[in-house]
């Protein structure tokens, strides 16, 4: 991994502190004021940025951090004329300076469950969860929810609303409220997986980063309620994929395919990880999504080699995750399985029997499977048009330089 910067650990300390500083600062503040917490947690970034690109960055940052938010938090409070009607009443019998492990992790928990409200329409729970948990963008949710900002900025305006009218209460739910939450909490985790895994961010440790906040957060959540065997495959399907990372770019930055990474750098340990939470989720009848992921990463893990891959069990799982969860990226994702394990020619022609797709006519990976497909089959001349489609629309420079190599060859 090359050296990072100051910035980039910067951002990395603010992203892993991020939901759980806004969780505290919401507690005293109050949910109608989200938005003052926020801002105080972006103040506080933009004074790290400053500071630690300067100076060295301190020995404990994430203390650092905490501090200088308490600070911001105390001085908005002293000038604003409206504290003692508005904040006073819910700092009573609180304070900001024995902010301990236990209250940080109830905060935590209470901010993931009311973002995730069933009186919010899904679209918005995920929004504002990676806004005010996740610290994204709104350009970043714009990305990983497949939408324009405006849509975005409309739908973090409405959730907001209902914090501010008193709608929603600032508590984690009981009985049979919890497992409907705790659906959108695991969904709102998962996208936050997928944007660090896919991320169209070049950082290496940006994506990184994502990927261990959701699997941190994950693991707060399955702390606190271990029976969910729906939060233990998700968690598995988590270690599984992390366990490839440092196989799937090269010492120059360059993506590495599946097929030809060098899975002596695939980590043992995360794998293994990745079983016994898999085994775990088995335990009871219940078989979601996250349970078919899981089980299609384990035998990606699983394999000796990429030829060795037990594509035809692949297969058969995609093809009950789709009739569990239909989807024109799984039905994508189920028809390369196809072609490794089932019949090549049947699968080509299913792949470009989908190009008009909505979904997927900016979608780099399908073009370049088709391009990948005729390779295969020895149409060469066939692949080009498809590769220099997916370099056009591609806006990663890694990924470019991969469908470059693969038009020389």
């Amino acid at each position: 991994m090359n050296k990072a910067s100051p910035n980039q650990l910067t951002e990395h300390f603010f992203r892993h502190n991020h939901a759980k500083i806004v969780a505290i600062l919401v507690r005293y503040f109050g949910l109608k004021e989200v938005e003052i917490a926020e801002d105080i947690v972006q103040d506080t970034l933009i004074e790290a940025l400053e500071k630690w690109s300067v100076r060295s960055i301190p020995d404990n940052p994430e203390g650092w951090l905490m501090d200088v938010a308490k600070k911001k938090t105390i001085n908005f409070l002293k000038r604003h004329q409206n504290f003692q009607s508005k904040i006073a009443p819910n700092l009573i019998g609180k304070s900001l300076s024995s902010t301990g492990s236990s209250v940080e992790k109830d905060s935590t928990l209470r901010m993931i469950f009311t973002c995730c409200h069933p009186t919010l329409p899904k679209e918005s729970q995920i929004s504002l969860a990676l806004k005010t948990l996740c610290g994204f963008t709104v350009s970043e949710i714009a990305n990983a929810l497949l939408t324009n900002e405006s849509t975005i900025n409309k739908r973090l305006y409405r959730a907001k609303q209902k914090f501010r009218d008193g709608t929603i209460a600032y508590q984690i739910p009981k009985d049979g409220a919890l497992q409907k939450r705790l659906e959108g909490v695991f969904y709102t985790l998962y996208l936050l997986f997928n944007e660090g895994y896919y991320s169209s961010h070049s950082e290496k440790i940006i994506r990184m980063d994502l990927c261990f906040e959701s699997i941190r957060l994950l693991e707060e959540v399955i702390a606190s309620f271990p029976n969910s065997q729906q939060a233990k495959a998700l968690l598995a399907l988590m270690y599984f994929c992390v366990a490839r990372f440092e196989s799937r770019m090269d010492e120059k930055g360059a993506i590495v395919i599946l097929a030809a990474q060098n899975r002596k750098l695939w980590s043992k340990e995360l794998i293994a990880k990745g079983m016994n939470q898999l085994l775990q989720s088995t335990k009871s009848n219940e078989v979601s999504s996250y349970h078919l992921q899981a089980g299609i990463a384990a035998e990606h893990c699983l394999a000796d080699s990429f030829e060795s891959t037990n594509w035809e069990s692949i297969y058969q799982q995609y093809v009950i995750l789709e009739k569990l969860n239909p989807s024109i990226i799984i039905t994508f994702n189920k028809i390369i399985a196809k072609f490794y394990g089932i019949n090549r020619e049947e699968a080509l022609s299913d792949l470009l029997a989908l190009k008009n797709e909505p979904e997927l006519q900016h979608n780099v990976h399908y073009f370049t499977s088709i391009g990948l497909f005729y390779t295969q089959l020895q149409h060469h001349e066939k692949a080009v048009p498809f590769f220099e489609t997916a370099l056009r629309i591609s806006k990663i420079p890694a990924e470019k330089a991969l469908i470059r190599r693969k038009l020389q060859n």
